[in-house]
């Protein structure tokens, strides 16, 4: 599974890496789908550091996946003080790359740190810098208030509401169940790639 260098695991090992000795693990879980649902059906699996970034252990922890169930990491990134970082994550409502671009006023300076991903029908982000509980509850309102009115939203609307009962962001890193179209890859926007 982590073998291809587009899975996002990826990008989130190279930013847990800079920042080993502060970090103290991280949190996975194994989740079950259930449209409509206000529940938020987990298995929450904390990861040590030294394990996260232990291809091997990821993969064998990823292959014990339940039937049924999906692989996501969470925003939740546990520092050796005690405090609790999150990762920055965004779940976009469209399979359209051209979207993103529309994000950079709401993220700010915040925008280029991003690593997007096609998920399949969408695009998931992942920022570049560990943020407060409080950045991580902006960062949420500022997705809703991308999502224009009389537009089909930019940002998934309910993933956002999701994420904010749970207190944590979270992404899906597997393609598990038949709800799903495929594993998210890196992909390079275009935008960026029109740069290089």
């Amino acid at each position: 599974m982590l073998r291809f260098k587009e899975h996002p695991y990826w990008h989130v090992a190279g930013m847990i890496s800079m920042r080993a000795e502060m970090i103290r693990g991280v949190e996975l879980s194994f989740y079950y789908y259930i449209p409509q649902s206000l529940t938020d059906v987990r298995q929450v699996v904390p990861v040590g550091v030294e394990e996260f970034l232990d291809v091997s252990y990821m993969d064998r922890l990823i292959n014990l996946c339940p039937l049924g169930a999906e692989v996501a990491v969470h925003s939740k990134v546990y520092m050796r003080s005690g405090e609790v970082k999150h990762i920055p994550m965004i779940d976009l409502s469209t399979a359209a790359g051209a979207h993103l671009s529309k994000l950079k006023p709401f993220l700010e300076e915040d925008f280029e740190g991003f690593a997007w991903f096609k998920s399949g029908r969408s695009y998931h982000g992942y920022g570049g810098r560990l943020i407060s509980q409080g950045e991580l509850i902006e960062l949420m309102g500022r997705l809703l208030l991308a999502n224009q009115i009389g537009m089909p939203p930019t940002v998934d609307p309910r993933w956002v509401g999701h994420r904010l009962i749970a207190g944590y962001a979270a992404l899906r890193w597997t393609k598990n169940t038949a709800h799903y179209t495929d594993v998210p890859r890196r992909v390079i926007p275009v935008w960026v790639a029109h740069s290089l």
